[in-house]
């Protein structure tokens, strides 16, 4: 693994496990964040059932964001986490900068920081999500390992063809 992917993936990480920590550890101020948006929510068509138990989900959530922090940060299945990280961003920066609530200029402002920091945020981890490490793609190694077997069959049958030719000047 390069240098550049040692130092990034945990600096990446770093802000998603210590924010999933604390909704774990101190779920109150991100319970009371989803709340506000929760009428929101409803009109858009989320299930009540989903926020029945808030202070359960947002747990969850945290439990979910830090483990694949931390996934993230010491390289275990990367990219995996990283895709989970990225999943996990979208309902959270909607639901911590609900531009759509109003406020005055300031605070709209505020929040679509936030909202830019949110979707700046997912575009890395779909760069570290999508990183192969200096491998080719699945569909890459399958072209050409076709490509290498017609080539492969070709020179059989000029092999097969020049032995023949070989054959009958001998004969």
């Amino acid at each position: 693994m390069s240098i550049s992917r040692r130092l990034a993936r945990p600096l990446l990480a770093s802000s998603f496990v210590a924010t999933g920590v604390d909704a774990l550890l101190h779920p109150d101020s991100h319970v009371e964040k989803f709340r506000k948006v929760e009428p929101a929510l409803e009109k858009v068509g989320v299930p009540p059932a989903i926020a029945s138990d808030t202070r359960m989900l947002v747990r969850a959530s945290g439990a979910v964001t830090a483990v694949a922090g931390l996934m993230l940060a010491t390289n275990r299945k990367p990219r995996t986490a990283a895709l989970t990280l990225a999943a996990m961003t979208v309902p959270v920066t909607l639901v911590n900068n609900p531009v759509w609530t109003g406020g005055g200029r300031d605070r709209k402002k505020e929040m679509r920081r936030g909202l830019l920091t949110g979707a700046s945020l997912v575009g890395g981890l779909l760069i570290a999500g999508l990183d192969r490490d200096g491998r080719p793609s699945l569909a890459w190694r399958a072209t050409n390992s076709r490509e290498h077997k017609a080539a492969l069959r070709e020179v059989k049958a000029a092999a097969k063809e020049s032995k023949a030719d070989l054959k009958a000047k001998l004969s």
